[in-house]
């Protein structure tokens, strides 16, 4: 199938925004970098950055973000009223990036607290959730990352790192429906929109896990996920419900 992911085919399919709200780069650094300096520059409401490609792609905690070609890169903006919740934005976006993906590709996937979705049991998608001040307002920056199509990872990620494998769906298509889903979020956010399915597809709830406490692994159990998306773990410690931070299937 012949996929163009341009600025035509992405303003087609991101009908629930002006098209001057879109913007699509053949290459850039990141769209969350790009999404900061529109936002910094006085510009309020929605906007879409999307990427055919991106040559420093971030991750959480001060990662790079590996974007093969063939994936899909984008960022949602949008400025809101009050102090956002970036916990619940970004399990919000993992739900409403899992449910696109099985619309319009037919595959399931599982959410890895906070923020990754994995295929197969390897990472396929990473979300990051960016808060940016320019006077009165604030903005939520939300960057996605998708490996929709078959791609070769280098050697040191190719443990936890795969692909949708998907070479049909249109990438236009698949940014439009995660953003679209994503703006609607953001307009009314409520739990009960995302809750329910983020736990009924974790797959680190029950299990044992590790996650980072002041530069420490610490070995616990994940317990439940927690109304405002706060993981409940147990550790010899005893229980306490994450907020920020890390964990992995893979215990240290």
């Amino acid at each position: 199938m012949k996929d163009l992911l341009c600025a035509e085919t992405l303003i087609a399919s991101c009908r629930f925004l002006p098209e001057e709200r879109v913007f699509f780069f053949e290459e850039c650094a990141s769209t969350n970098a790009a999404a900061k300096e529109w936002v910094k520059a006085g510009h309020t409401g929605k906007a879409l950055f999307a990427a055919a490609a991106q040559t420093a792609g971030r991750g959480r905690m001060g990662r790079t973000f590996y974007s093969p070609t063939g994936g899909v890169y984008f960022t949602a903006a949008q400025t809101l009223d009050g102090v956002p919740d970036p916990v619940g934005i970004t399990c919000a976006a993992a739900v409403m990036t899992m449910r696109t993906i099985r619309e319009l590709c037919g595959l399931q996937c599982e959410i890895k607290w906070v923020n990754d979705l994995l295929y197969q049991g390897k990472k396929v998608c990473g979300i990051l959730t960016e808060m940016v001040t320019c006077g009165e307002k604030s903005a939520v920056l939300v960057g996605i990352g998708v490996n929709l199509r078959p791609a070769a990872f280098p050697p040191d990620l190719v443990r936890i790192a795969g692909s949708l494998g998907d070479e049909n769906t249109s990438r236009a298509d698949l940014i439009a429906g995660i953003a679209e889903r994503l703006f609607a979020y953001l307009d009314h956010p409520a739990p009960e929109q995302w809750l329910e399915d983020y736990r009924k597809h974790s797959c680190v709830l029950g299990k044992r896990i590790a996650f980072l406490r002041e530069g420490d692994w610490i070995s616990a159990t994940a317990l439940a996920i927690a109304g405002d998306g706060g993981l409940l773990v147990r550790s010899a410690d005893g229980e306490e419900v994450l907020r920020t931070g890390e964990v992995t299937l893979r215990l240290t």
